[in-house]
């Protein structure tokens, strides 16, 4: 029964491409002015990211080479404008992205209801209740999710990064080697982590609909659970579902957390290019 709530076709490549393509043109494109003011926002606070990193070199050529105290002040002032600007962006993305995801559920959660009340009986019959609780809350809120992380992901994210690299070639080009070298294995590993959370993820909302399947039960014939004596029964299926889930969710920090050592290797190898370099 579970099986067929989470049977998408998100599960493969083209499938997610599709997935992504319908829920962008559902509920992307009536949100697209909110959604260009956001992307704007995130495209100022990646200017500001980039900003100040171009001023570090101006800043220590000033204090130590030039001895210009004027010209440090003025830099001074003028970095803490633009992190003042880049928070006054990223209060602002982050709070249009939120009414935005408050208006999408909103709106999938009266769409869902409206979709049940308009059901024959028999569609009740062949589902349990706890795949209706799942749809209305958790799959209410998918939608956002996935719209939120691609919105961030190419708006944030990716312009942080394109105005890093183009700071980082500017400044020094063969410097900037070292992180075409440490990067593409990097993101060949963390796609295959990607991979593994996807699964570990699934998995584990699965348990979770388990659990609260066996509660409604419970609760729902408890008269039969007393009459029965079927307490051990259900308590041992209670168990077992939460003992999945607890495997799932240490499984998915383990994975999850592989990232860091990762990361932080790579990048004390980048340093460590970088000091000998300099040296």
């Amino acid at each position: 029964m579970l099986q067929a709530i989470f049977r998408s076709p998100g599960r493969s490549a083209d499938g997610a491409l599709v997935l992504v393509r319908r829920l962008v043109v559902e509920f992307g494109i009536g949100q697209w002015r909110r959604y260009a003011l956001a992307f704007a926002l995130m495209g100022v606070a990646a200017a500001c990211t980039a900003i100040p990193v171009w001023m570090v070199k101006n800043i220590v050529n000033l204090a130590n080479l030039y001895r210009d105290f004027r010209g440090v002040v003025v830099l001074g002032f003028a970095a803490a404008v633009i992190f003042a600007i880049k928070g006054a962006a990223t209060y602002g993305q982050t709070v249009i992205l939120s009414r935005i995801a408050n208006h999408i559920i909103a709106q999938n959660q009266r769409r869902v209801f409206s979709k049940l009340l308009d059901e024959s009986i028999g569609f009740f019959q062949d589902r349990h209740s706890s795949e209706f609780a799942a749809r209305l809350m958790a799959g209410a809120a998918a939608a956002t999710q996935v719209l939120n992380l691609l919105i961030s992901s190419v708006g944030r994210d990716l312009l942080t990064l394109i105005a890093l690299v183009a700071v980082m070639v500017w400044q020094d080009p063969v410097l900037s080697l070292v992180t075409f070298i440490v990067f593409p294995p990097a993101m060949l590993v963390l796609r295959k982590m990607v991979k593994r959370v996807r699964g570990i993820a699934t998995s584990q909302f699965t348990g979770g609909t388990r659990i609260l399947e066996t509660l409604q039960e419970s609760l729902q014939g408890i008269r039969i659970v007393k009459a029965f004596t079927l307490e051990d029964v259900l308590r041992a299926r209670f168990d077992a579902n939460v003992a999945a889930v607890e495997r799932e969710a240490n499984k998915l920090a383990r994975v999850g957390s592989r990232a860091s050592p990762l990361m932080e290797t790579l990048g004390g190898f980048a340093i460590a290019a970088a000091v000998i370099y300099g040296g």
